[in-house]
Order: structure tokens, then C-alpha cells, then sequence
């Protein structure tokens, strides 16, 4: 029974390390949807509207529109469509954007702030910079100020730039709140800017995990892996029906056979979890050719951490399914 435990253990080890490595990869992707933004985001997509607006209208309202963001203690964040610039537009009064760490937001003058960009770390632009060239790729009204880290999901993008007093573009608002007010107030400046309204979109993490196949199918394995171990352990029992049998008829009870079998396999449980994981660690590794970092390692705790709480109620079940049939059995007798 015991090399069945830890036989058991290491399989669901590499399953719990699987899924684990599943929804790391699912956390990143939905990272790079939101460029990390946290708790709760709405994508709204703008496009030019039929309204008149003239630049001065449009300058009006990114005004309005960082102002309304401070107020409310939003963060937004503006990507551009197909066509427009290789930029990000930035407004994050709380600071909760890792990778948006401007220098000096508020020490400039006003036109200052509506010219200052910073490019990526590793982009075109950074490298023009870095020598002391104009990056071709940013507009002349647009000056590189200093570098900044490029967030998830930011590709070709070349540089950042704070949100200011100059025209708003059209393009992807991705706004942390899914507050209707909220989204509302952002239509409406939008509209004086004049766009049009394309389309909302919710962007929850856990709709994000929900859908993610590769979460659903090593979820699946996951849980198949339990069933078959349930079923796995509880055969492995009925091999010692002799044993719980004698006990039973010396008035051994159901919750003491429980208890004696229940904790002695644990230890097997757990060293075959760990071998497991630690083998779909250096499997990963194998193949990324790289040694294991800080992530790589709170993966694999989590997936030893997870596999150990599911193993431990299936071991739980599988004991209290044998020593059942066996106790009934052994009362018969």
C-alpha cells in the first residue's frame, strides 16, 4: 500500500504541478489583456463619431478626463488602434500600475507634461535614445524623456506618455471599475471628445480562468486523477479485509480504523507529491533551457500546497470507503 501511495502521489504531484503551471500561463494572459491592471476591468472602444469636435473641445476633455480618474482613484490606460501611434496613454493617480513609474509627474509645467514620454525597456525607441538619437518611431510632439519597463502584452508599443493636456486618440480605454456611473461619466467625456461609443467588455479573472482551456483541461486531468485514486486506494485497502475484519470484531470502531490508516499514509502522499512536482519543475526547465527563477519556484510550492489538500481528503474518502466495507463485513462474520 505504501508504494501505491507514493506512486499515486507523484502522478497527482505532476498533474497538480500542470495545472498550477496552467493558471500562472492563464494569469500572465490575462495580464497582458489588461497590461496589469488590477482587480476588475472594462475595455471600452472608442472611435471617431459623427459630432464635431475641434482640437481645442477634444484637449478639453482628456482634462475633464484626468481629473474625473484622480477624483475617483481610477487608473486608465489607452491603447491605440491599428493605425495610430506605437504608444500607451497613462493615468494612474493611485499608483497601482507596477510597471508605470514616471519620474517627476507633477513637478513640470503644463506643456512639459503634455510633450514628456518615456520609452520601453528593450524597444527601437530605448535604443535611439539611449544614443542620444530622435526615435523615428515617436511623434516630433512627443519627447523621450526616460525609460520605463514595457507592461505584459505591450508588443510593438515603443513608449508610455502621462495622460495631459493634449487631444484625446481613439482606441482601446481599459479602466479598472465596472461601475456603471463610473463607465458612464467615460462615455460621456469620450463623446465630447467626439467618438463614438464601439463597444464594453468586462474583463474578469475569473471569466478569464473560466475560459482558458488549458485551466479547464488540467483542471479536468486533475480531478480525473482524484477519482482514480480514490479508486486505486480503496482496492489497495480491501487487500488488508482480514485485518479490519479481526479488529471489528474486537470492537474497533469505524472512526479509530479511520484514524490509524488515515495519517500513516500521508507522509507517502506527500513524498511522492514533491517527486512529482519536482520533476514537472525540471521538465519545464528542460524545455525553456533556463534554471528555475522566483516564479518558476511559487509555482511549484503552490502545486506540492494544492496537490497535498486535494490528496489529503481523497486518501481521507478512500480510507473511510474501506475500512466501511470491511467493518460491515467483519460484524457479519
Amino acid at each position: 500500500m505504501r508504494v501505491k501511495l507514493l506512486v499515486s502521489g507523484l502522478l497527482l504531484g505532476v498533474l497538480s504541478a500542470f495545472a498550477a503551471w496552467a493558471v500562472h500561463w492563464s494569469l500572465e494572459g490575462h495580464q497582458e489583456t489588461t497590461y496589469e491592471l488590477p482587480g476588475t476591468v472594462t475595455k471600452l472602444s472608442f472611435g471617431n463619431g459623427r459630432q464635431e469636435s475641434t482640437r481645442a473641445d477634444n484637449t478639453e476633455a482628456a482634462v475633464e478626463l484626468r481629473e474625473f480618474l484622480a477624483e475617483h482613484s481610477l487608473a486608465l490606460v489607452i491603447a491605440p488602434h491599428t493605425d495610430g501611434p506605437p504608444q500607451l496613454v497613462v493615468a494612474d493617480p493611485a499608483g497601482v500600475l507596477p510597471w508605470y513609474n514616471p519620474s517627476n509627474p507633477l513637478g513640470e509645467n503644463g506643456a512639459d507634461r503634455a510633450r514628456r514620454g518615456y520609452a520601453f525597456e528593450d524597444t527601437y525607441s530605448q535604443r535611439q535614445w539611449r544614443r542620444g538619437r530622435s526615435p523615428t518611431l515617436v511623434p516630433e510632439e512627443v519627447e523621450i524623456v526616460g525609460t520605463m519597463p514595457a507592461p505584459e502584452g505591450a508588443g510593438d508599443l515603443q513608449y508610455a506618455r502621462p495622460l495631459g493636456d493634449y487631444p484625446l486618440l481613439p482606441g482601446q480605454y481599459l479602466v479598472n471599475t465596472d461601475g456603471p456611473g463610473e463607465l458612464a461619466e467615460i462615455r460621456d467625456i469620450a463623446y465630447r471628445a467626439g467618438f463614438a461609443d464601439l463597444s464594453a467588455e468586462r474583463v474578469p479573472l475569473w471569466r478569464h480562468l473560466r475560459d482558458d482551456p488549458l485551466v479547464g483541461t488540467t483542471g479536468a486531468l486533475l480531478g480525473a486523477g482524484c477519482l482514480a485514486a480514490v479508486l486505486c486506494w480503496t482496492l489497495g485497502l480491501r487487500d488488508r479485509a482480514g485485518e479490519f475484519a479481526i479488529r471489528t470484531r474486537h470492537g474497533a470502531t469505524r472512526a479509530r480504523l479511520v484514524w490509524q490508516v488515515w495519517p500513516r499514509g500521508l507522509p507517502f502522499q506527500l513524498l511522492g507529491i514533491v517527486l512529482g512536482v519536482a520533476v514537472t519543475g525540471a521538465l519545464v526547465s528542460l524545455v525553456g533551457l533556463r534554471p528555475p527563477g522566483r516564479v518558476d519556484r511559487l509555482v511549484m510550492a503552490a502545486a506540492v500546497t494544492g496537490g497535498l489538500l486535494l490528496a489529503a481528503p481523497t486518501w481521507l474518502l478512500a480510507s473511510v470507503l474501506g475500512t466501511r466495507v470491511r467493518s460491515e463485513v467483519g460484524r457479519a462474520g
